[in-house]
């Protein structure tokens, strides 16, 4: 909390000198964190003029020469970077921070090749693990290395568990090399080590369905629910596939477990009001397409769905109105059009 104050503090100092346009001296540290908040919070002209000035007391210092080339980087002058990055490590061929930043301007260059090889050479120096094999996995994905990619994004998340964006890429990899069993088998031992990893839980059960493994999928769905309920992904996918094996009351139930986390879900008042007339119990169907509706008057799905329900009770004016509501909101749908002909042709003839 003190090292917050800290910084806080030197932050409101710079702010005040660069108003009252005077100056006052920092040390590198309270520099280093300033230009850091800056570039952490997006400003950038703020960070150049802490840049400048910190140079201009602190010329010889390389970390703050490291930020400057961040700076350069942001900017796209990519010579400027590289000739900065290049006359520290002259001087200090181990900076590993100048390293990691060299490899990212060979990688804005598209020389993820040179990337790769340059941070392949810290690895058994380099202290941080998990975002040195993370890097080198951002880098195969440029090129399209879906296997190497995760190889080495396997590697970061072994340092951190916790870490969903290596998560996410693996899951991405697998999707691209199209090996659901290999998906299956990898998140299987990563749960066994994390057991309470909703999103692991969540893409096993997708990768279970894909299978067509659907007790599993379910068992999957419900453990990321357990980990995290929430997370609402794992109840509308557990609800795609309860509908899919024609367990409606189920899925019914499931989806207004959704409304309960968010009773602004109109995709769940949708999807219950569907299953409701796949049951027949259109008294139900029709109360939740019209909460889905008054919830989302954009939902033209609802509105052709209610448009349907009429048409087969011979209330073709009624049907007509609905289906030029959803037509409005969404005039790209063939079947749409459909409807409002067959509409039309009751409607010029009979009376309804």
């Amino acid at each position: 909390m003190d090292n917050v104050n800290d910084i806080n503090f030197s932050i409101s100092r710079f702010e005040k000198m660069v108003k009252e346009n005077s100056v006052l001296f920092f040390d590198s540290l309270e520099f280093e964190n300033i230009i850091s908040y800056y570039l952490d919070t997006g400003k950038l002209t703020l960070a150049k003029k802490a840049l400048k000035l910190s140079l201009s007391q602190h010329p010889s210092n390389t970390n703050l020469s490291l930020y400057e080339i961040e700076i350069f980087i942001q900017e796209d002058k990519l010579k400027n970077a590289l000739d900065l990055v290049n006359s520290i490590l002259m001087i200090e061929a181990n900076n590993y921070e100048a390293i990691i930043l060299k490899s990212s301007i060979l990688s804005k260059q598209k020389k993820h090749n040179k990337s790769i090889s340059l941070l392949k050479t810290i690895i058994d120096d380099y202290e941080n693990k998990s975002e040195l094999f993370y890097q080198i996995g951002i880098e195969y994905l440029f090129i399209e290395n879906y296997t190497k990619s995760n190889y080495y994004f396997k590697k970061s998340l072994n340092y951190d568990y916790l870490d969903h964006s290596a998560l996410y890429n693996i899951l991405y990899c697998y999707d691209m090399i199209k090996d659901s069993n290999g998906l299956i088998l990898f998140l299987k031992e990563y749960l066994s080590k994390n057991p309470y990893n909703e999103i692991g839980w969540h893409n096993l059960g997708k990768s279970y369905v894909k299978n067509k493994m659907y007790d599993e999928a379910i068992a999957s769905f419900d453990y990321a629910i357990f980990s995290d309920d929430t997370f609402t992904s794992p109840y509308i996918d557990k609800g795609k596939l309860l509908e899919k094996m024609k367990k409606y009351d189920e899925a019914i139930n499931n989806y207004k477990e959704i409304i309960s986390i968010n009773p602004n879900s109109s995709y769940a008042l949708f999807r219950i009001a569907f299953c409701y007339e796949k049951k027949y119990d259109y008294s139900n169907s029709l109360n939740y397409y019209f909460k889905c509706i008054n919830e989302d008057p954009n939902m033209d799905k609802a509105f052709f769905r209610l448009s349907m329900f009429y048409y087969r009770e011979n209330k073709f004016k009624r049907a007509k109105e609905y289906i030029e509501k959803a037509i409005k909101l969404n005039q790209e749908k063939s079947k749409y059009w459909k409807i409002y002909l067959n509409c039309l042709s009751k409607t010029s003839t009979k009376n309804y």
